[in-house]
Order: structure tokens, then sequence, then C-alpha cells
């Protein structure tokens, strides 16, 4: 991968978690952004970018699986978009390697904003699991968190694995 492609994505990211924390909420113009972008890198990067039909698996899926989670309320629809846009700014090469990435930062995050909810509310937790009150229980250690420092910390470990 190009390094300047990197580090403008890496510079984007920075930006996008910033504003996802603030407002807990992306704008559809970074998925336009990088859409155009993307279009950049596959007309002048062709060695890195080979134009093939493969090239929007993961993007299409990045859209499919998160609007399911959007439906069940685990994931909001900017971050599905502005993922698939990432994949699209994702050389072919290492869409599955920032997938992987993208799932053990997800893992991580995850058990430990849950561990950091057990602590808080355990007494809570507690009490709900002994008198089965699951409703209370699931919306207690529910908790929706800014997606896309996830995600940042996936193109972190992404260019981790590129460059040491």
């Amino acid at each position: 991968m190009s390094p300047w492609v990197y580090g403008l994505v890496l510079l984007q990211l920075m930006a996008v978690s910033w504003i996802d924390i603030k407002i807990k909420k992306i704008s559809n113009r970074w998925f336009a952004i990088n859409s155009l972008l993307s279009m950049g890198c596959y007309f002048w990067l062709r060695s890195d970018y080979p134009w093939d039909w493969t090239i929007l698996i993961f993007p299409l899926s990045a859209i499919v699986l998160g609007f399911l989670l959007f439906l069940v309320d685990i994931m909001g629809a900017g971050d599905s978009k502005y993922l698939a846009s990432l994949f699209l700014l994702t050389p072919p090469s290492l869409q599955m390697p920032f997938l992987e990435k993208l799932v053990y930062s997800t893992a991580i995050v995850g058990i430990i904003l849950l561990g950091l909810k057990f602590t808080k509310d355990f007494q809570k937790i507690k009490a709900y699991a002994f008198n089965t009150y699951w409703k209370g229980l699931k919306d207690t250690i529910r908790s929706r968190f800014s997606y896309a420092p996830v995600i940042f910390l996936a193109w972190i470990l992404l260019g981790m694995q590129q460059w040491l």
C-alpha cells in the first residue's frame, strides 16, 4: 500500500473518530469522499489497485452486515457506510488482513467495555440475573459505543503489519 494513502486514511480516521466520539454520528460525506478517493486510486495506482469485480466483495459485505447490525441496534448506519467506503479505499490485497484486524479490534474493545460495564454495574447485573429479569439485564449490559475509533485501531494494526 502506498504510504501516502495509508497516511491520508490514518489522518481521516483520526478526524472521523473524534467526530464520532463527540457527536455519535458519521456523516455520509465521508462515504462520498472515500468513494471518490478510491476511484482515484484505482485510476492512478493500478499496481496496488487492480480492477476486478472481487474488489466489491468486502465493501458490499460491510453494507449488508452493517444493515443487519443496524436493524438490531448494534451498529449505526453511518458506521457501516463508512466502513464499506474504507474497504473500497483499502487495496484488494489488504482487504482480508484489514478485516482480520477489525475483528480483533472489535473483540478487544468489546471485551474491555463489557468488563468495565460489569465492574461499574455488578450489583445491578447480579440482581437482574438472580431475579431472571432478562430485559433489565440486557439493557444494563448493552452499551453503544463509537465504532470509528475501533476502525482506527484496526487501521493502525494493519499499518504495523505492513511496515514492521
